[in-house]
């Protein structure tokens, strides 16, 4: 009987696909008209200390993204993929199944590139064959200013990424 479980419990883990790795999602985004700088309001830039959101493409243009600075040293970045955020998986040594706002996600905080601070993102499953990413860089003058660490700088990537997908949906739905 435990090695029946155990063959199931496998089988299930290893399934490809959103749906076997992530929980339904609460709704559906399409990240082909969302608009990333959309994402935060501008009350919750100003009470963030975020500056305006400044949009661009990478990815050979397929992907769109906006990137918000912080007075204070923190910023913030949202971007869409045309693939499933299961895609993610293993990506990173330090990638997790995490659940933000309802939806599945895939959680990594590889360190920052040349600096080594508290950096992490979210690639959360918002539709088949498509994701968003959201980002929280620490710079040098916020790591001066307030103790960051990985596990804060996750914490706070993923109740703003809950508020990113809240923003997206109700301007979808609009």
């Amino acid at each position: 009987m435990a090695g029946l479980v155990l063959v199931l419990v496998t089988g299930c883990s290893s399934a490809s696909g959103s749906a076997a790795v992530f929980p339904d999602r609460p709704y559906s985004l399409d990240v082909a008209v969302v608009d990333p700088c959309s994402g935060l309001t501008d009350d919750q830039l100003e009470a963030m200390n975020l500056r305006e959101g400044s949009a661009g493409t990478s990815h050979g243009g397929s992907s769109r993204g906006c990137t918000w600075p912080g007075d204070d040293g923190v910023g913030y970045s949202l971007q869409t993929f045309d693939s499933a955020a299961s895609a993610a998986l293993g990506a990173e040594p330090t990638s997790t199944v995490v659940t933000v706002a309802g939806f599945g996600a895939v959680q990594s905080s590889p360190p920052a590139t040349a600096t080594g601070l508290p950096f992490c993102q979210v690639v959360l499953d918002v539709a088949d064959e498509a994701s968003l990413r959201a980002q929280l860089q620490v710079g040098p003058r916020g790591a001066e200013r307030d103790r960051h660490t990985v596990d804060s700088t996750c914490a706070r990537i993923r109740e703003v990424a809950g508020l990113m997908l809240d923003n997206l949906r109700r301007r979808q739905a609009g």
